[in-house]
């Protein structure tokens, strides 16, 4: 791509990392179209998106522009037409935002170079501006009272509205109702995390709210459903979401999610595919995935029973009513299978004194082989030595039981992984991938 765009006669440059390249291009048709006076840009700075496409990044009203399809493109002037198309496709879109603001009484003001529709909110900052760029689809002020929030996900900035609104005080109504709910949102998270940078003492005893899992949402509809998240998260689970099936596998790379919620459709394959990707993921025998489906479809239940799904719902999920469920499935010991293998890592329990050895570990837990008497249903922080490298990890494990080893004269802890700090998961789910391939493993 580099060579590609210097023959055209760009400036471009391989950016640090070598994973896309810069471009500075000089506009030959310096003008772009408003209802106002001409916009006059001179030249364009764009970033290449993997092979064929782009995406504007100076000046700032380009930024707004959708990705640009660039493959075709023969020649510098190609590329400043998709660009003059895509501003002109975006002024439609914004004229039309504009007017239904105006129909609602809602003062829209263009700001951002005439690529952003405005509009103010009452009790707000006079500066704290409500955005769009499409009709129905709000940006969220990042300043005034009830801004400046930290939220976990970048598009929880970007609001749907309510096609039903009819005035400007509905359209403030929607808008600050949202920020006061992620408000609240990042109030709660910020109290967890809190909790969680805080050392924990021995022998802390785990509530419900300790014993939520990571979760997996896959999908556009369900990965992209704002009030499942936050109803999920409000509840403890631990969310991550990705796109589809490929993103879904890898992200197994750094996370062992307990349980996934994934679209019915995901794109050109569906979920009873994603089923059968995750069974093939070394140190994976069995993930619950529940599917969801847009519609109530009989048939699709008997196929998703038929392949081995853990539950077929509909769409829009009541997390408040089938949490419960969930968290059935989770700790449900059949459906919970990560492959453990015969491994001996040095590890020290927190505020004990005596080190201890593993007999097996895998991603869900480890057999601790230990005479500490450490009651059941208890949290503890553990470090584990991974051998050859001295990597030293952290994670919070959760007491399940206490047995007798035939292998070692002491008796010996089954500990649940709860949570793991920074990168430490991924370096423990590397080290487990090269024992799949280098030693005899067992299910438990």
């Amino acid at each position: 791509m580099l060579r590609r765009l210097q023959d055209m006669g760009l400036r471009a440059q391989l950016m640090p990392g070598g994973r896309c390249v810069l471009a500075r291009m000089r506009l030959q048709r310096q003008t772009f179209d408003t209802p106002t006076a001409p916009l006059v840009i001179d030249e364009v700075t764009f970033a290449t998106v993997g092979t064929d496409r782009a995406k504007c990044l100076r000046p700032q009203a380009l930024f707004q522009l959708p990705m640009l399809q660039i493959r075709d493109c023969r020649d510098a002037t190609a590329i400043e037409a998709l660009i003059h198309l895509a501003w002109q496709r975006h002024w439609v879109q914004l004229s039309k935002t504009k007017g239904w603001l105006q129909a609602i009484g809602a003062h829209p003001v263009l700001e951002e170079e005439r690529s952003v529709v405005a509009f103010p909110l009452g009790g707000e900052d006079p500066k704290a501006l409500g955005r769009m760029i499409e009709p129905h689809r709000a940006i969220l002020p990042s300043r005034g009272v009830l801004s400046g929030i930290a939220l976990q996900r970048v598009d929880d900035r970007v609001l749907e509205l309510d096609p039903s609104i009819q005035s400007s005080i509905d359209l403030e109504m929607n808008v600050t109702t949202r920020l006061e709910q992620l408000a609240q949102l990042d109030r709660r998270l910020d109290g967890q995390q809190r909790r969680a940078n805080v050392e924990p003492e021995p022998s802390i005893v785990v509530t419900d709210d300790a014993r939520r899992a990571e979760v997996m949402l896959v999908g556009p509809r369900i990965g992209q459903d704002r009030s499942c998240i936050d109803a999920l998260r409000a509840r403890g689970f631990r969310v991550e979401s990705v796109a589809g099936p490929r993103e879904a596998v890898a992200a197994f790379d750094r996370c062992s999610p307990e349980l996934v919620l994934a679209d019915v459709q995901l794109g050109r394959s569906e979920g009873t595919e994603l089923i059968q990707l995750l069974r093939g993921i070394p140190g994976i025998e069995e993930v619950p995935v529940v599917l969801i489906d847009a519609h109530k479809r009989p048939e699709r239940r008997e196929v998703a029973k038929r392949i081995g799904a853990a539950g077929y719902l509909v769409h829009p999920l009541d997390i408040e009513e089938i949490a419960p469920r969930l968290d059935r499935i989770v700790n449900e010991p059949r459906r919970r299978r990560f492959t453990r293998y015969n491994e001996r890592l040095a590890v020290t329990i927190h505020g004990r004194q005596d080190a201890c050895v593993t007999t097996s570990i895998g991603r869900g837990g480890m057999f601790l082989a230990t005479d500490e008497d450490l009651p059941t249903s208890t949290l503890h922080e553990c470090q584990l030595t991974l051998p050859g490298t001295g990597s030293r990890l952290r994670v919070e494990g959760e007491i399940l039981y206490r047995a007798r080893t035939y292998e070692m004269s002491s008796s010996a802890l089954g500990v649940r992984f709860r949570r793991f700090p920074d990168s430490d998961q991924p370096l423990l789910i590397s080290y487990l991938k090269n024992l799949h391939t280098e030693a005899p493993a067992r299910t438990v």
